[in-house]
């Protein structure tokens, strides 16, 4: 995650970086008791204090937006998404997250739909252990506006943890003057930590279907508006500060290829985050318009510029309007990308969206997301 300079502020990435630097093998750990207490106080603020992010954000829906919960023409969408950041730096760091979600009442309803859905993630630190890990379970309610038009609200909540297992720390204690031995003890009497919280969060989106060939969605986000306690070390009572998040995408079709412009940007504490870029899109095949034994396959090609910190080149392809795989990587471009070599970080998803009846109602309408 980017963050602007002047206001002073860690950002994830760059703790990430540092901690990873001071994490391999050839090079022991100086930090002395009171600097790693001092240091370790201050990790609400400087690492857990700030949300996961994901460069596919448009694959992870119900971390976007709740109100993209349920959000879809067909009737379920599930979503895997694995992050590995920082690999060159020493001991990754890796996020897993799933989502599921479904419209009910959809055809009782007149129009409206009733979107409910969960999405857990789990964000490890490296060999230092630093975790955190949340689920969450969101219900959105959506409306017609006018025939071309569906406004949605949603509300989520959820539990989540944060942690700090020190186990896999090394000590000055533990070189012998010839390397590492783990064996020896690390004369250090720190225990390992967590805290557990109970989360809110709120938003707003907006579908558009202005012909067939042009849609759009835009849409506002509030995470944590409970602000909840995440202190582990410190006396203080550190803040999981609120995240405010916008979001927009266009679909825009011609004969031969489909583009999918979109932006993105949010702002927690000092941190702040900007993405553009789009991708296209290009359908091979034909579908049927009675079963699903004739169904068409797609592949989209792209790019994403994260402000001041990565371009994030991306492929993405879809099975019979079914199953997607997603891959991309960031390359750094910040002024960590000496360390790096601009070697940033590598996301796989994969997302199903599907029917629960075999039998095709009709084709589902193009998404914007």
């Amino acid at each position: 995650m980017s963050s602007i300079g002047s206001h002073g502020r860690v950002t994830r990435s760059e703790w990430r970086v540092a901690s990873a630097g001071s994490d391999k093998q050839h090079s022991p750990l100086t930090t002395n008791h009171s600097l790693l207490i001092a240091i370790l106080s201050l990790l609400p603020t400087l690492l857990l204090g700030q949300d996961v992010h994901f460069s596919q954000f448009y694959n992870s829906p119900l971390t976007l937006n709740p109100a993209l919960t349920g959000a879809i023409e067909t009737d379920q969408r599930f979503a895997l998404i694995h992050r590995s950041q920082w690999q060159s730096m020493g001991a990754p760091f890796r996020t897993f997250a799933f989502s599921y979600d479904t419209p009910i009442l959809r055809g009782k309803m007149k129009g409206r739909y009733i979107g409910i859905g969960g999405n857990a993630y789990t964000d490890k630190a490296g060999r230092s252990g630093f975790g955190d890990t949340q689920a969450n379970l969101s219900v959105a309610y959506g409306m017609r506006t006018t025939d071309d038009a569906i406004l949605a609200f949603a509300i989520q909540g959820g539990y989540g943890q944060r942690s700090a297992v020190l186990d896999g720390l090394r000590w000055d204690a533990q070189y012998d003057g010839s390397g590492f031995d783990p064996s020896r003890a690390t004369g250090e009497n720190i225990a390992n930590a967590s805290t557990s919280f109970v989360d809110f969060s709120a938003g707003v989106a907006w579908q558009q279907y202005e012909s067939k060939d042009i849609q759009w969605t835009a849409g506002a986000s509030v995470y944590h508006l409970n602000q909840p306690s995440v202190t582990l070390f410190s006396t203080n009572d550190d803040k999981l500060l609120r995240r405010f998040t916008v979001h927009a995408a266009t679909r825009i079709t011609t004969k031969r290829w489909i583009y999918l412009p979109k932006v993105y940007g949010s702002q927690q504490g000092g941190s702040r985050e900007i993405v553009v870029g789009g991708l296209l899109h290009r359908r091979v095949g034909q579908d049927s318009r009675y079963t699903t034994d004739k169904t068409s396959s797609s592949f989209y090609i792209g790019a994403f510029y994260r402000w001041q910190d990565a371009i994030v080149p991306m492929m993405q392809i879809e099975y019979k309007r079914m199953l997607t795989i997603g891959l991309s990587y960031d390359v750094n471009i910040s002024d960590l990308s000496d360390a790096t070599r601009y070697r940033g970080g590598m996301e796989l998803t994969l997302q199903y969206i599907g029917a629960f009846s075999d039998k095709r109602r009709k084709l589902p309408k193009a998404s914007v997301m």
